[in-house]
């Protein structure tokens, strides 16, 4: 693994120490560990990993302050502009995966809410889910940032596909969009998140005609059965759902083009259409079912719907702009849409 500290960035000569050696049982008064390399991490130390650490390459450049160098007093280091990764569109490491189920049950425990909260809180963490449809446009900003946040805040992250639809039923919500003035405020908002999350989603003016006219639920049920299969994949494949249908907006319902999104994401084609035709099976169905009615449970009436598990009791935050207050409440300080790497 490279070692991405500052004394090993590009245009720096190897780092002598600053300091004296002092008599046995004198210190310097410094923090243990500040002086320490930090290894390369995707976020921790201004990296960019794609694929494997072997591949990991340097992130944004860190310049000295002024004074230091050569015949100047040694400053501290300082990052340059923040400036969002690309997305990550990098094709998982393929692992065999398991028979599909082949009918009701299929003798496999279905995890729920609780599960996932206990191993959160075994492993430390703050359990976060993020419960989202592929046709919310706000959903893909809060899963943009929240996989920027994974590595920086003390969080374990779970992704939770629900089907918006039955969750606007279930809560007689209405789209937006249905108050003229409301849907015309939403498009001027969606191009301002999208410039300051740096997501690539495109806002034309059709897009509301697009979404009402759109099922996501066979989208939904397909990355459902992804996720109880291949779980290494639903995060490229819920990003390539979201760059079809926001970036380059074309078709998500429709079986063709459902399997054109997974092979951008890097599935054979033999994986994908497996995992299509278990959208039509019983466990697929009942498991999409389960998430949302969870996300009904913890009070979601929209998405995306992000529930954070912290002090013994889960948190709902509606909405893609309420990270921050999501940061504020699991003791994690926000450093905006697109958090500068730690020196």
């Amino acid at each position: 693994m490279p070692d991405c500290s500052a004394e090993s960035a590009p245009g720096f000569p190897p780092r002598k120490s600053a300091l004296p050696r002092l008599p046995h049982g004198q210190g310097h008064g410094l923090r243990p560990g500040s002086l320490r390399s930090q290894p390369c991490s995707s976020s921790r130390a201004g990296t960019r990993c794609r694929g494997s650490e072997e591949s990991c390459t340097a992130g944004p450049s860190q310049q000295p302050l002024r004074g230091s160098g050569a015949g100047g007093r040694r400053g501290r280091l300082r990052p340059a502009a923040a400036e969002a990764p690309p997305l990550s569109r990098s094709r998982p490491r393929s692992r065999p995966s398991p028979a599909p189920c082949p009918g009701r049950g299929c003798g496999r425990r279905t995890r729920g809410s609780g599960d996932t909260a206990r191993d959160g809180a075994r492993m430390g963490r703050t359990l976060v889910e993020l419960y989202y449809d592929v046709i919310s446009p706000y959903s893909w900003l809060a899963f943009e940032v929240l996989c920027r946040y994974r590595h920086i805040w003390n969080i374990d992250l779970r992704f939770r596909p629900a089907f918006l639809g039955g969750i606007m039923q279930q809560t007689g919500n209405k789209p937006p969009a249905m108050l003229p003035k409301r849907g015309e405020y939403m498009m001027k908002d969606m191009k301002r998140m999208a410039k300051y999350y740096q997501v690539p989603l495109h806002v034309s003016a059709d897009d509301f005609q697009r979404i009402i006219g759109t099922s996501s639920l066979a989208a939904m049920r397909f990355i459902t059965a992804m996720d109880m299969t291949n779980p290494q994949y639903l995060e490229p494949l819920s990003r390539e759902f979201w760059m079809r249908f926001w970036s380059q907006h074309e078709d998500i319902s429709q079986p063709e083009n459902i399997l054109a999104v997974a092979r951008q994401a890097g599935l054979s084609a033999e994986l994908s259409q497996k995992t299509l035709e278990m959208i039509s099976s019983p466990p697929v169905k009942d498991r999409l079912k389960e998430t949302t009615a969870e996300a009904l449970k913890h009070g979601a009436f929209g998405m995306p719907a992000v529930v954070a598990h912290y002090d013994g009791k889960p948190h709902l935050f509606f909405g893609s702009d309420r990270l921050e207050l999501l940061g504020s409440v699991i003791g994690e300080k926000w450093l905006g849409p697109v958090p500068s790497p730690k020196l």
